[in-house]
């Protein structure tokens, strides 16, 4: 790792509505495209069918095919993002998201311009307390110019929460659509 290159940490948690199931956090983290349409500062986006997602060694044994029959989804997406603050200059910023899902919920790639690499873990786990509520937690590793670091942890920091409301609402409309089919509305 060069000097010049700097690292960051990010790791958020939120408690999943009642009724949310394993399955069916699985299942949301498995629609990449839902997950794409999700990103706040998303201004269009094209899967890439040409592209297979490059997937870390230690997430090979991790690999999940049950939902999606490949090991993976690449896209192209262009982001509007605020160069500088208060959106006085906007700039679009074209990147490849590449989606791999895994035994514990998914992993993300972002490969983005000057170097910026940023890598997601998806997981859904048993959340603490006697709720017995399930926790969907990220934990994010942003890898770029030391110069950078800062402005792009800052973008990822100004989104989480609307991307995780988004998540979710997704789930609670899922544990609804859940209930009638079993007949317990």
């Amino acid at each position: 790792m060069s000097f010049l290159q700097g690292t960051a940490k990010l790791s958020r948690a939120s408690t999943l509505p009642p009724g949310t199931t394993i399955a069916l956090v699985h299942r949301m983290l498995s629609d990449h495209e839902f997950l794409v349409r999700c990103d706040p500062v998303l201004g269009s986006y094209e899967k890439l069918t040409s592209s297979t997602p490059t997937i870390p060694d230690d997430i090979t044994p991790r690999l999940r095919t049950d939902i999606n029959p490949l090991p993976g989804n690449s896209y192209k997406v262009t982001d509007i993002v605020h160069a500088i603050p208060a959106g006085i200059w906007d700039t679009n910023v074209v990147s490849t998201y590449e989606f791999t899902d895994i035994d514990t919920g998914l992993f993300v790639r972002v490969k983005s311009p000057l170097s910026i690499i940023i890598e997601t873990t998806w997981e859904v786990k048993e959340g603490e307390g006697d709720q017995g509520l399930l926790e969907l937690t990220e934990s994010v590793s942003i890898t770029c110019s030391r110069f950078l670091v800062g402005t792009v942890k800052s973008q990822c920091d100004s989104s989480w929460k609307q991307m995780h409301a988004k998540l979710i609402e997704r789930l609670k409309a899922d544990v609804e659509n859940e209930k009638k089919k079993a007949g317990g509305e």
